[in-house]
């Protein structure tokens, strides 16, 4: 019982790395502390299946704290409030994850190979939880990086996994004084010393690439509308978003103006393209997120509106249980979050053209699919704009977890980012992380930014697939030297 509460505390410790904490020195402690639990001699003796609940109880310690947000969309509503409690289900599920990496190490009876096994098998657990059944990529350890030049740099050379291995067994650095064999030690030191005058290297690479960038800047406005979503549901309150938003856009001297996810409180009709295109001045760019119907087909989609002309994007990954409700019968009292319709997949190429600058739009939660973003058509944009609503997500860890995700997706594409927020954190981020300007969040903000524009690509990012096969082969060659000296 005492490991499964010194596990529990280690998770909950560990989610405190996370933003909008950032206690990063923290994990050079932490996990070798969670190393140390491991090996514990007691710990070994025990059965599997206690080994299963010391990893499920980490696991429970860790998301309550990192996915306590999760409940907020049951406490918009009075009548989903009751049923608040299904929303840790999510968090059990993710918890199973840590039970089946501790089920695992426990086969290995080396402190060297769970050394290298931790962090593989924790890098195994993003990837399931990425792509396993609908996919929720929130769980991501290159996250706990992306507020310093260390996590902006490293992403840019090596991608989301394996920045989230290097990140682990950096944590882990203290854990070599736990092998006593000396030789070995010393091994794992010179491993160790070259890793950190690598990421120094890179580092200094990226920065030295910073300074000497040259790119054109273009003004755009942010706005942050900070619109609280049950006022959507009050018709009069629709009229007067509306007029708020006309009215800005009519005063407004900047070449683009970005609204957020669903800022535009009707369904886009053609009428209502025509009614903004009135207010925009010449030469003028409108973004605005909005519901648009098509053949009784509901689309979640961004409109790039011009003074003749306008042309929108609908959004192709959906929030299960958010946009559309799997096994509906079942679930039918989520209604009132996902609503009585589901949305529909779009399908067009993830591009929008604004005169010579190419766009590559992505909204909300879509910014967490990095795989699924760039191809062949859209590698070349311009600039990333990100819309999103994260009323969604309450006023604590929500919000700034799903901002920093944008931050670490400027510096791993190499492109210029503006994220705009219904509620916040609204922002100008710069292809090597670096933050221009932003909105605070929960207040109604109108933000003028000059942004970099510039061609930028990055040119590793075919190699990152490359390196999430590599985080096996230092665990592979250690299991053969280690039963070769059986």
């Amino acid at each position: 019982m005492i490991f499964f509460i010194l596990f529990f505390l280690c998770g909950i410790v560990v989610s405190f790395l996370y933003p909008p904490f950032f206690l990063t020195p923290v994990g050079f402690f932490i996990f070798p502390a969670l190393f140390y639990l491991l090996n514990h001699k007691n710990y070994i003796a025990l059965s599997f299946k206690k080994h299963f609940l010391s990893g499920f109880s980490f696991g429970l310690g860790f998301f309550i704290i990192y996915l306590g947000w999760i409940k907020e969309p049951f406490l918009i509503e009075d009548i989903t409030k009751k049923y608040f409690i299904f929303s840790y289900l999510l968090i059990i599920y993710c918890a199973l994850y840590y039970g089946i990496i501790f089920l695992i190490l426990g086969f290995f009876k080396t402190k060297i190979i769970k050394l290298f096994a931790l962090p593989m098998l924790m890098v195994l657990v993003e990837f399931a939880s990425n792509n396993f059944v609908y996919g929720f990529p929130w769980l991501s350890f290159s996250l706990v990086h992306s507020n310093n030049i260390f996590g902006t740099s490293l992403i840019y050379f090596t991608g989301t996994y394996f920045t989230s291995y290097i990140t682990i067994l950096i944590f882990l650095v203290f854990s070599i004084f736990f092998i006593k064999n000396l030789k070995l030690r010393k091994v794992l030191q010179f491993i160790y010393l070259f890793i950190f005058l690598l990421i120094i290297i890179l580092c200094l690479t990226r920065y030295f690439d910073a300074q000497s960038s040259k790119s054109d800047y273009i003004n755009i406005s942010i706005v942050q509308s900070n619109i609280h979503i049950n006022q959507y549901l009050d018709q009069n309150e629709k009229i007067k978003k509306q007029k708020f938003i006309l009215d800005l856009v009519q005063k407004n001297k900047s070449e683009i103006v970005i609204f957020g996810e669903n800022d535009y409180p009707f369904l886009m009709s053609l009428n209502d393209i025509n009614l903004i295109q009135n207010h925009i001045q010449n030469n003028q760019s409108v973004i605005i997120g909005s519901i648009r119907k098509e053949d009784n087909n509901y689309f979640n989609s961004i409109f790039l509106i011009r003074k003749n002309e306008y042309s929108y994007f609908d959004k192709q990954i959906l929030v299960p249980f958010g946009e559309f409700l799997p096994l509906r019968n079942l679930f039918g009292f989520m209604e009132y979050i996902s609503g009585s319709l589901d949305f529909t997949k779009g399908t067009m190429e993830r591009n929008l053209q604004l005169n010579n600058i190419k766009i590559l739009p992505i909204i909300c939660y879509e910014i967490l699919f990095f795989w699924k973003l760039l191809n062949k058509s859209n590698i070349n944009s311009d600039i990333i704009v990100n819309i999103t609503n994260d009323s969604w997500f309450g006023d604590f860890s929500g919000p700034y977890q799903h901002f920093y995700f944008a931050k670490l997706r400027a510096a791993e594409f190499n492109k210029t980012l503006i994220r705009v927020s219904v509620n916040g954190i609204s922002a100008g981020i710069d292809n090597f992380g670096k933050v221009i300007k932003f909105s605070t969040l929960n207040q109604q903000q109108n933000k003028i930014i000059s942004i970099p524009v510039s061609n930028n690509n990055n040119q590793y990012i075919k190699f990152h697939k490359i390196l999430f096969f590599l985080i096996f082969f230092p665990f592979l060659i250690i299991l053969f030297i280690n039963k070769k000296n059986a």
